[in-house]
């Protein structure tokens, strides 16, 4: 028999005994569905060779589901795939006719002192004063004594800060803070309130420091043993007017934290505020009007660039997909929007661009699509998961944005999977993945990547409509994952 026979009986031989264990695993993925109580809730899964295509379970995995933060995927993966894995956010800082410009580039970085390796909170405002000092350093340095108006320019995105499917209760809360064409402090304000015996509670070095803001303390301050700690924030809509509420009965050591609105204005405020205590006067702080030209026509060729800060995306990727943080998935979206249209980015041209380029990577329009924002909080985003799990298998992972998406995600032990997959037998692989979770939602796509060489497996497993814990809806997907590993290393 010839050698070219041979091969081609090896070849179907392989593909033959792939078949079976494949049906094997899809019959034993139902059995786990199966018995498992999802408290009403249902599931769709899809397991794919990244190789070859080849869907290796398919379980009710072709209608849109709501992703909850699975929706990430989506947008960082499309953020690549127009910015590129070199991209670099850039915020400058010019000096033109007496005026300070302030141009953002949408970058959520700027602040955030977790990112900067904060351990102990209580370093936070001299860690916050630190992060400023080049700027402020770079005004000093110019010899400039007065400062006639600080501007701020943030028209890279829209100024529709709240996506408008955002719970309106939530609204508030860190994790739907604001989103600018200038962050700052992830947008929030930090509490660390301490009691004061028989009074009001001291609201202590809240950060950023923003003497300009005015803030209700309404606290009190017992300590008896029949007192708890009750402490909240709320702030008035469109406007940083803070009121303080509840019982203080010990010290906080981990901030309450309450979003602030509109960044721009307040990191332009925090910079000229930091520029006066160095013995440089400056006047108001105002907006650049959308009106105005794009910053590099109405600045003039007189115009001074005193200080550039660049973020490289992967930075901004890792903090949006292994951390799960909101901001950075919606400045994400916002950003791809600008540069797909030209214009300042928005909601919805992102959510666009996105559904665009998922069906240029995929080849056509995919069924059940309908990104509504860039995080998952939105309960208006729908995919399915076989679309997930193919647009996680079209990023080939030994290209330098496949590299990129895939080192962006978390992975057992840290990030949001750091309690995850603890009983799961990880020799020989590498589980790289993005968890979600919303009410009545969990969700879990990545890939499994193996030490051998083997091509990766990628997948999508979502629950919707669980009415209640989501205990075993995550237990479900971690026994899923679990008898892929074993069926594709025997």
């Amino acid at each position: 028999m010839s050698q070219v026979n041979l091969r081609r009986i090896s070849i179907f031989c392989t593909l033959a005994i792939a078949s079976f264990a494949f049906g094997d695993l899809q019959n034993e993925v139902r059995k786990i569905v199966s018995r498992t109580d999802l408290h009403k809730g249902n599931a769709g899964i899809y397991i794919i060779d990244t190789s070859t295509g080849e869907a290796i379970v398919d379980i009710d995995a072709n209608d849109g589901m709501i992703p909850a933060s699975n929706q990430k995927l989506l947008t960082s993966g499309a953020a690549l795939h127009i910015l590129g894995s070199d991209f670099a956010y850039r915020t400058q800082l010019f000096y033109h006719e007496d005026d300070l410009i302030l141009v953002g580039d949408g970058d959520p970085t700027f602040g955030d002192m977790e990112l900067a390796g904060l351990t102990d909170w209580g370093t936070e405002r001299q860690m916050l004063a630190e992060e400023i000092k080049p700027w402020v350093k770079a005004v000093f340095d110019t010899g400039v004594k007065e400062i006639e108006t600080l501007w701020v320019d943030d028209r890279i995105f829209d100024q529709n800060f709240i996506h408008p499917s955002w719970p309106s209760d939530q609204i508030n809360n860190w994790y739907c803070a604001q989103v600018s064409g200038l962050n700052y402090h992830l947008n929030v304000f930090h509490f660390f309130p301490y009691p004061n015996k028989g009074t009001t509670a001291s609201l202590g070095s809240y950060t950023p420091v923003m003497p300009w803001v005015t803030i209700n303390n309404r606290t009190s301050s017992k300590t008896g043993k029949g007192n708890k700690s009750s402490f909240w924030v709320a702030r008035s809509p469109n406007s940083n007017k803070i009121t303080t509420r509840g019982n203080v009965k010990s010290k906080h050591t981990v901030p309450v934290k309450v979003a602030f609105h509109d960044p721009a204005i307040v990191l332009g405020e925090t910079l000229a505020a930091t520029l006066r205590l160095n013995g440089i006067s400056v006047g108001e702080v105002k907006r650049v009007p959308e009106t105005n030209q794009a910053s590099t026509e109405y600045l003039g060729s007189g115009a001074e660039l005193l200080f550039l800060r660049e973020t490289p995306i992967a930075h901004v990727l890792k903090r949006s997909n292994r951390d799960s943080h909101n901001l950075y998935a919606e400045s994400l979206l916002k950003r791809l929007s600008a540069s797909a249209t030209g214009r300042s980015g928005t909601f919805d041209e992102g959510a666009k661009a996105v559904a665009n380029i998922v069906a240029q990577r995929l080849g056509s329009v995919q069924r059940g699509l309908s990104p509504s924002d860039g995080s998952g909080m939105s309960r208006k985003n729908s995919v399915s998961p076989k679309t997930l799990a193919r647009w996680l298998a079209s990023f080939q992972l030994s290209e330098p944005v496949g590299k990129t998406f895939l080192e962006s995600l978390a992975t057992p032990g840290n990030g949001t999977l750091r309690t995850r997959f603890k009983k799961l037998p990880l020799e020989g692989v590498t589980v790289h993945a993005k968890s979600g979770y919303i009410l009545g939602v969990s969700s879990l796509s990545g890939y499994i990547v193996f030490d051998n060489g083997r091509e990766p497996i990628a997948f999508s497993i979502i629950v919707n409509n669980v009415k209640g814990s989501i205990k075993n809806a995550k237990a479900m997907q971690e026994q899923i994952i679990a008898i892929t590993i074993q069926t594709l290393l025997n």
